[in-house]
C-alpha cells in the first residue's frame, strides 16, 4: 500500500484500541504510543530505497491531517537510515550465512514477517535505551514506543497482505503468502480510504462512550478490542486475502 495508507489505517487502528484507556494511562503516554505505531507503520518498507521512511514526507498525506503528519514524517529518516543499515543489513547477513541460498535481499523480505518485525523492534529498543541512557534520560517511555512500533509494524504487514504481491509472514522459516487484491495505486481503489473512516468513526465512538454511557473501562476495552478484530476480518475478506504458495 501507499504510505499514507499505511500511516492512516495504523494510526486509526491504534487509536481505536487506545481510546477506551485514556482514563488509565496519561495523554504523554498515549502520544508516545502512537508515534510509535506512526513510525512503524511505514518502517517495514527501510528494505526499499524509495520508501516513505527515507524521505521525510508520506507521499498522498493532504489537507491538514497531511500537514501534521509531514511535520512529524521529518525524524522518519533518522530511524529509516537507523533500521536500513544498523538493523536490517546486520540480521540479513546472519540470516545469509545460516541459510546460504535460501535467504535473499528483497523488498517484502525480511522486514515484511514476523521474525523481522520482532527483531527489528527489539533491536531498535536497544538501540533507543542506549541513547537514553548516553544522555541520562528516563527510559520510562521506551516500553510505550517499543509497543507502538511492534503493533505499527505489524499492521503494516497486514495491510500489505491485502495487496497482490502479499507478505511472506514467516520469511525466511517460509515463503508461503498472504496477498489479496487491493491495488493502492489505482485512482478508483477506495477500500483503504473507506476502511480508515469507519476505524476513525469507530475511534471516535469508543472515545465520547464514556460521556454518554454507563459502559466501564473494561466493557469498552472489551468492546474496542472486539471492534478492531470485526473489523479488521471484515477488510480482509473484502479485500480478497488469500494464502499462496509461490514466492512472489
Amino acid at each position: 500500500m501507499r504510505g499514507d495508507q499505511h500511516v492512516s489505517l495504523s494510526l486509526t487502528t491504534a487509536a481505536l484500541l487506545i481510546a477506551p484507556n485514556l482514563s488509565i494511562i496519561d495523554p504523554f503516554t498515549a502520544l508516545v504510543l502512537l508515534f510509535g505505531t506512526f513510525v512503524g507503520s511505514v518502517a517495514p518498507d527501510a528494505d526499499a530505497a524509495d520508501a516513505a521512511i527515507f524521505n521525510g514526507r508520506v507521499s498522498g498525506a493532504k489537507g491538514k491531517q497531511g500537514q501534521v503528519i509531514n511535520g512529524l514524517a521529518v525524524v522518519l529518516p533518522i530511524f529509516g537510515y537507523t533500521i536500513r543499515y544498523l538493523i536490517y543489513y546486520p540480521i540479513s547477513l546472519v540470516f545469509t550465512l545460516l541459510l546460504r541460498k535460501n535467504y535473499r535481499h528483497r523488498h517484502r523480505g525480511l522486514l515484511h514477517s514476523l521474525p523481522g518485525v520482532g527483531l527489528t523492534t527489539l533491536i531498535l529498543s536497544a538501540y533507543l535505551a542506549m541513547l537514553l541512557a548516553w544522555f541520562g534520560l528516563s527510559l520510562a517511555l521506551l516500553p510505550a514506543f517499543g509497543c507502538g512500533f511492534f503493533g505499527g509494524s505489524l499492521l503494516h504487514l497486514l495491510e500489505d497482505a491485502c495487496t497482490p504481491s502479499g507478505v511472506a509472514w514467516l520469511y525466511p522459516l517460509s515463503r508461503r503468502r498472504l496477498s489479496g487484491r487491493v491495488r493502492a495505486q489505482r485512482f478508483f481503489e477506495v477500500r483503504p480510504t473507506i476502511f480508515a473512516a469507519v476505524l476513525a468513526t469507530a475511534a471516535a465512538g469508543v472515545l465520547i462512550a464514556p460521556f454518554v454511557t454507563d459502559l466501564t473501562t473494561d466493557e469498552l476495552r472489551f468492546i474496542a478490542l472486539a471492534a478492531a478484530f470485526t473489523l479488521w476480518l471484515l477488510f480482509l475478506l473484502v479485500s480478497g486475502v488469500r494464502r499462496e504458495r509461490r514466492c512472489g
